[in-house]
């Protein structure tokens, strides 16, 4: 999904939509798609993530095990821009999320879930909302907002962290 709200104005920017990103895979549940974090990375191509995410599957498997698949990594692609934005907007700027950014977002949103999982505008409209509202909770939390400033600048330091890296770092500041 190319959005272009996530499109990066500095690298203190980049560091903290990044961050977004990972805390976001940890606080669902979904760290084991993450392989590793690449900072000096182009912008798009920070987030390495394992081999089978986002991958269309096995022509033998049931039409149903792919939609599935389909839709868990269409949510987990719409938490991990959200989370990108909503991080860099209320952790680093302490704004809210623009209407024009969240049109365009919930936008991209409809047409990717009409083309990956053939998802009415109904249901893109409840995925990105529950997808939204998570991200508004948990990067409004003053706990994990000073999470976020810490493993930033770790993330700055290192500059690429393993996912077991990026999981130590987080469990140490109380995110996990």
């Amino acid at each position: 999904m190319n959005i272009n709200p996530l499109k990066y104005t500095s690298a203190q920017e980049k560091t903290y939509g990044i961050a977004g990103m990972a805390i976001t895979l940890v606080a669902t549940d979904s760290h084991e798609l993450l392989r590793e974090i690449r900072l000096d990375n182009p912008a798009g191509n920070n987030m390495i993530m394992s081999h089978d995410f986002g991958l269309t599957g096995n022509p033998r498997m049931s039409a149903k095990i792919l939609w599935n698949q389909s839709l868990s990594d269409l949510k987990t692609s719409v938490a991990m821009a959200l989370g990108n934005i909503v991080c860099r907007r209320y952790v680093l700027s302490r704004t809210r999320v623009s209407d024009e950014d969240l049109s365009e977002l919930h936008r991209l949103v409809r047409e990717e879930a009409l083309s990956s999982c053939s998802l009415d505008n109904d249901e893109a409209d409840r995925l990105f909302n529950s997808c939204y509202n998570y991200s508004q909770r948990l990067f409004g939390h003053q706990g994990v907002q000073n999470a976020t400033h810490s493993f930033c600048r770790q993330l700055e330091e290192r500059r690429t962290l393993s996912q077991g890296e990026v999981l130590e770092i987080l469990a140490r500041l109380g995110l996990h």
